[in-house]
């Protein structure tokens, strides 16, 4: 799922990159990885576990935050989140999986093994809704999908008719657009074939086979033992309580629960001949022409392909109340790293890209923990609008129960801290603004500042 990340709307606004240069580790430090989960906890509002492993030896494994706010429960190692997308690294293997058993061919057109798909459909493959180059749309293509159509409780039929009502954005084939919807048909696909529920195909083929005791299908009326709860991040740095979501519209998609040791297991897998093939293993991590993303990286049969580092095969995760990631790195002593966290709209990417730096030795910059002044501190002086004479972009300063936010044009306000001598900053919004004032203390403008880059705002007296 594809949240709008509302919360670093003003440090998007920027330009500014989150991650700088520092001095380059040669080997992987235990306390930076350490440190660094304690940092994004405080920084960022993180809160689940963050897991590295080479092959089966687990070298870091620690959880900060809390499994439940509401009953003061502490998250624990093996704790439960929702996946997310991370779901399609298993329905693509299933799909690996059903061709060699002479089940389908992935070349063949969908609608072959799909009752009631609409024949403006026809052309698409298997193998293009597994490269996300069939040119369905996301689920937000769905006329309401996140007010109404993702909360209620959607049987296939009534699925493949919402998908029915949708348009390709491209001749199948000629491009990329990142699409769930068409993983949920190849979900269904493989119930046909299989004669089938996706549940019951998972654990015989893929979960029974390598011991994921602790992995299964989110049910939203089922009471799953150790699962953590969900809760999204909201623009003033609070946490509240994930909105629901209904997930059977998310059928091999976004469904699916797991632990972090349980995601080793299933990344290891791919080091031995345990549910694939050799010649099936090359097809599911094979780079293909159009099937590459945004940021220039490539999409097998449910993993990301990083064109940078040789072998990295990643996809990340995102619903209400959970943000998840896992990676493998076949050539850097099959190391993997699983981030698992019960708090949505977190930048888990960019987190994941740090974690990779500290374990690889590569140049990382730790999460800088501003303290928040206790001096006594008149608030009002600081309120009004802002504007930069070059852009004429308008920065609200409010108050708000004894509290200073800052609003830059539409964008959600968050909250700003004091730091003392007319400096407040962002904690979980990379900015730090000084404010501007004159002989007879009246605020006259401001900077802000954030990674390098400035702007000056002149206050509006009007």
């Amino acid at each position: 799922m594809k949240f709008t990340k509302q919360l670093f709307a003003l440090t998007l606004l920027f330009g500014l990159s989150l991650t700088v240069k520092s001095q380059q580790k040669e080997s992987l430090d235990v306390g930076t990885l350490d440190t660094y989960l304690n940092a994004i906890h405080l920084k960022k509002g993180f809160n689940g576990e963050i897991f590295v492993a080479k092959g089966n030896n687990i070298i870091f494994q620690k959880t900060v935050g809390m499994a439940s706010y509401e009953n003061s429960v502490k998250l624990k190692n093996g704790a439960k989140y929702r996946i997310a997308s991370i779901t399609k690294t298993f329905t693509g293997t299933l799909i690996a999986i059903a061709q060699e058993e002479q089940k389908l061919n992935v070349q063949d057109k969908a609608s072959g093994y799909l009752n009631g798909l609409s024949p403006k459909f026809k052309n698409i493959t298997i193998e293009q809704l597994l490269y996300h180059t069939s040119g369905l749309p996301h689920n937000e293509g769905i006329k309401d999908y996140w007010q109404t159509k993702s909360k209620l409780q959607t049987t296939r039929e009534q699925a493949i008719e919402e998908i029915n009502t949708l348009d390709l954005l491209f001749e199948s084939g000629s491009q990329m657009q990142y699409s769930s919807l068409g993983y949920y048909l190849l979900a269904s696909i493989l119930e046909n074939v299989y004669k089938n529920s996706f549940e019951n195909i998972l654990r015989d083929k893929i979960l029974n086979k390598l011991q994921m005791t602790e992995t299964g299908i989110v049910d939203n009326l089922k009471i799953i033992p150790q699962m953590a709860s969900g809760y999204h991040l909201v623009t003033d740095d609070s946490l509240v309580v994930a909105p629901y979501r209904n997930y059977s519209m998310l059928k091999g998609a976004g469904d699916m629960y797991s632990t972090t040791t349980d995601l080793l297991k299933w990344n290891n897998s791919f080091f031995s001949n345990s549910l694939l093939s050799e010649k099936s293993k090359e097809i599911v991590f094979a780079k293909t022409t159009n099937s590459k993303s945004k940021n220039g990286n490539s999409y097998g049969y449910g993993w990301y392909l990083n064109s940078d580092i040789p072998k990295k095969f990643y996809h990340g995760g995102g619903t209400w109340g959970y943000s998840t990631f896992t990676s493998i790195y076949a050539d850097n002593d099959k190391t993997s790293i699983i981030i698992l966290s019960n708090v949505s709209t977190l930048p888990i990417t960019n987190i994941a890209s740090d974690v990779e730096k500290i374990v690889f030795g590569k140049p990382f910059q730790m999460p800088s923990i501003e303290k928040v002044s206790e001096k006594p501190i008149d608030l009002e002086m600081y309120i009004g609008e802002f504007i930069t004479e070059e852009n004429k972009m308008v920065l609200n300063i409010i108050k708000a129960e004894n509290s200073l936010y800052a609003k830059l044009g539409e964008n959600p306000p968050f909250e700003i801290y004091p730091k003392g001598n007319h400096q407040f900053f962002g904690k979980k919004v990379e900015i730090e603004f000084t404010f501007a004032v004159n002989d007879i203390n009246v605020v006259t403008g401001l900077t802000a500042n954030g990674m390098g880059k400035s702007f000056q705002f002149k206050k509006d007296n009007k």
